[in-house]
């Protein structure tokens, strides 16, 4: 990466507004690109080992989050973390790294995501750290990372989450400071789900899809408008009725006035276009 690393302390109008209320707020950061954090920004955490669902879902919501404008924050880690930000480029969309190491080139960690840094300055994109160039990463300085990642963001979506983990420390340190909470619901039989169950229990909002971050902040999902312009006729009477929530393919053939042989058909067409998704026992979502 380019040195262009640049020092802006808690004093100056560069600093993050929100970021200067917290608990403990770093007293400077070291910057890399362009710093703007105008918006609603979102932090996205998770395992750094994720399942293939993990693997699934974070791509799938993060794309349609960020296509709508609001800014992916996360913390450069293996996993979660890096699907997240490689999902907001992936639509030309705004994201932030936030590390628990030095930003130059040699103390960016995992190394093998450096060039995933560069490619996020490219786009217009952050590198942040509170930690000056040439700082190996130290297992104390991740929690100290994460309550950055929740003092920038309005609110922190927790995809895969062990009862003991990272993620769910930035979590609560999002409540602590009174932000929102979002965390993706999984089997109860999986280890990586657990801590998100957990969460949902104790009051955070339960994410399906990417429209239940949205409506929390008045925002149209750009990316669903954009796949609703390239439909056709049929295809435009499934995807209306599947917005307003799962629906069992007995309720789309009522609602949609379709043949139930044309209409099975159509929903594998658009299950295979990955217009919609099967959710199990012949209900569909988006």
């Amino acid at each position: 990466m380019p040195d262009q690393i640049r020092k802006i302390t808690i004093n100056d109008t560069e600093y993050p507004e929100s970021l200067k209320h917290i608990h403990n707020p770093p007293q400077q950061l070291y910057v890399r690109g362009n710093l703007n954090t105008q918006g609603v920004l979102l932090g996205v955490v998770g395992s750094r080992v994720p399942t293939t669902y993990g693997k699934q879902v974070t791509p799938r919501i993060t794309r349609e989050i960020a296509s709508s404008g609001i800014t992916i924050v996360s913390g450069l880690a293996l996993g979660i973390d890096g699907l997240a930000h490689e999902a907001a480029l992936e639509v030309s969309g705004k994201t932030i790294a936030i590390l628990g190491s030095g930003i130059d080139d040699r103390s960016v960690y995992p190394s093998s995501h450096r060039n995933l840094a560069e490619r996020i300055i490219k786009s217009g994109g952050t590198v942040i750290s509170e930690y000056p160039s040439g700082t190996k990463p130290e297992k104390y300085h991740f929690p100290e990372r994460n309550r950055i990642i929740a003092g920038v963001c309005q609110g922190i979506l927790v995809i895969e989450a062990k009862a003991k983990s990272g993620a769910l420390i930035t979590a609560k340190l999002a409540v602590q400071e009174n932000r929102d909470v979002f965390a993706v619901p999984g089997p109860i039989t999986s280890e990586n789900s657990f801590g998100t169950n957990r969460l949902i229990q104790l009051g955070a909002k339960a994410v399906l899809d990417a429209n239940d971050i949205l409506e929390e902040y008045g925002m149209d999902n750009n990316a669903l408008r954009v796949v609703e312009d390239n439909l056709d006729e049929q295809e435009k009477i499934i995807f209306g009725i599947l917005k307003g929530g799962p629906s069992h393919v007995d309720e789309i053939i009522i609602k949609s006035d379709i043949a139930a042989a044309a209409l099975n058909a159509l929903l594998v067409t658009m299950e295979i276009k990955g217009l919609i998704k099967s959710l199990g026992g012949g209900i569909y979502g988006l």
